[in-house]
């Protein structure tokens, strides 16, 4: 048999993100595709590594001049302009707000002009 090193924080993250990703509805290509993508970005798997860990954000890394916490913020913003509500209360998904920002923080090694536009732009609400 050859070496094979399994690294249990991997294995660990890895089952974390299957299951996330089930329970705020998305596909098992969706969570594939943010494993890779994770695994190829070393800052942001740092990050999500730290969040799993600790249930808080590390916010050592920005993208753009955008942290992981400035991201979060825009997705409760987003689901509070999609809700009318103005508030996030017991039935706003954290977990899919968590995943999502560390989506949109992978996206922003390709696209990040276009995404911190819409941040800073694009809420969904009405502007006078």
């Amino acid at each position: 048999m050859g070496n094979i090193i399994i690294a249990s924080e991997k294995l660990k993250l890895f089952e974390v993100v299957e299951a996330w990703a089930d329970y705020a509805g998305y596909t098992v290509e969706w969570a594939d595709k943010f494993w890779q993508d994770l695994l190829l970005n070393k800052e942001v798997y740092e990050e999500f590594l730290y969040y799993i860990d600790h249930n808080d954000f590390l916010c050592k890394y920005s993208f753009n001049g955008q942290y992981i916490t400035d991201i979060f913020i825009w997705e409760m913003r987003k689901f509070n302009v999609r809700t009318d509500r103005g508030k996030n209360y017991s039935d706003c998904d954290k977990t899919e707000m968590v995943l999502n920002a560390f989506r949109t923080m992978l996206d922003m090694k390709d696209n990040a002009e276009h995404i911190k536009f819409n941040m800073e732009n694009k809420n969904g609400a009405d502007k006078l």
